[in-house]
């Protein structure tokens, strides 16, 4: 497995520190982020707003990019998920990378709708992105821009660490097809890629990722995420540039054969908890994290699904895939470029919004 700032599936298989005081950050507009610089602490009156996060659980995400929240998801929507977990399909067969790789996984299961929609999930993303931050978005839901089902199985190495190469034919015909203006905003200023997170990288809001385990983490067995709290600040930013080359494909899977030192720094402030089905790692798109493979053979695959959501105004950008126009067939592949995503039509993806009850 290897840090990244979004997990990337290989290109030819899918599309292929200090930290400052937490008072030390102001709420800014969108247009004036700078790279290492998009995560601010919210208000007062948004660090005690009411939502499954304690106040210190908010405030812990607004310092380290990165919270860890025991059971989040329970209950009978956890055994509902856990009851289908084994019977995902995979829309990567073969894959060296995981045993199981999903995205709309509602596609088969509706159970991941409502985790996705109106669940605690949806919640903790709505709690962390205050209103000041969501631009011409602000008073609307948060839309799921991407989400996830993967099963990291014993002898699958995750995202993992590759030495680099050439591009391969399916990464070229990616350079030809994406507009320039896409892939040159990937060099410096993206630790995320263009398929799991197609967006702005100075969109509003902070970019929250939802990593629910629906298998047991045991420590030190593997299978979990590994993560480096405050990776999104300034001090990282040598380590984003190095895994996206100007005007090429990000190479967001290779950070230990690129730099060796960068991935160092990241393997030092690394976190890897155990953890129990219903638990969550909660981050910023621009935290470093990696799959952490299985250091044995044997064992069960490990199961988790995440989600990542967005405000309303979010301008789209990167690549997406629909489903085939006839069962069996490939998927389509689509260019995002120039709509946001709560304008965005069929002809784009499926990005719903968030659907929680006001109390």
């Amino acid at each position: 497995a290897t840090w990244h700032g979004r997990c990337r599936l290989p290109v030819d298989d899918m599309c292929r520190a200090a930290t400052p005081p937490l008072d030390k950050f102001a709420v800014a507009s969108a247009s004036s982020l700078a790279a290492g610089h998009e995560l601010h602490a919210p208000s007062e009156a948004d660090l005690a707003r009411e939502g499954p996060l304690s106040r210190e659980q908010v405030a812990e995400f607004y310092e380290s990019g990165v919270v860890l929240v025991r059971g989040l998801l329970q209950g009978d929507l956890l055994d509902r998920v856990l009851a289908v977990r084994r019977s995902v399909g995979t829309m990567m067969p073969n894959a060296e990378t995981y045993g199981t790789v999903k995205t709309e996984a509602w596609r088969e299961h509706a159970c991941f709708l409502d985790v996705a929609l109106r669940s605690p999930l949806a919640a903790a993303a709505e709690q962390l992105t205050p209103d000041e931050v969501r631009g011409a978005g602000r008073g609307k839901p948060l839309h799921v821009l991407r989400d996830g089902f993967f099963s990291l199985s014993p002898g699958k190495r995750g995202c993992g660490w590759r030495a680099r190469r050439p591009p391969r034919p399916a990464q070229k015909t990616l350079q030809k097809t994406l507009p320039r203006h896409v892939l040159g905003r990937f060099h410096y200023r993206h630790v995320d890629d263009f398929f799991f997170w197609p967006t702005k990288r100075d969109g509003p809001g902070p970019g929250v990722n939802v990593w629910v385990a629906l298998d047991a983490v045991d420590a030190g067995a593997g299978g979990g995420l590994a993560y480096a709290p405050g990776s999104h600040r300034p001090d990282f930013l040598p380590q984003r540039a190095v895994i996206a080359p100007p005007g090429e494909a990000p190479q967001t899977c290779e950070m230990q054969s690129l730099s060796p030192d960068s991935h160092a720094a990241l393997e030092a402030i690394k976190e890897c908890p155990a953890l129990q089905p219903g638990d969550a790692i909660i981050h910023t798109r621009f935290i470093f994290h990696r799959g952490d493979p299985h250091t044995s053979e044997g064992g069960t695959p490990v199961a988790r699904y995440s989600v990542r959501y967005v405000p309303a105004s979010s301008q789209l950008e990167g690549i997406n895939f629909l489903p085939p126009e006839e069962p069996g067939g490939p998927p389509r592949r689509v260019t995002l470029s120039g709509v946001t995503i709560d304008g965005a039509g069929p002809e784009h993806g499926h990005f719903p919004s968030t659907e929680l009850r006001e109390t």
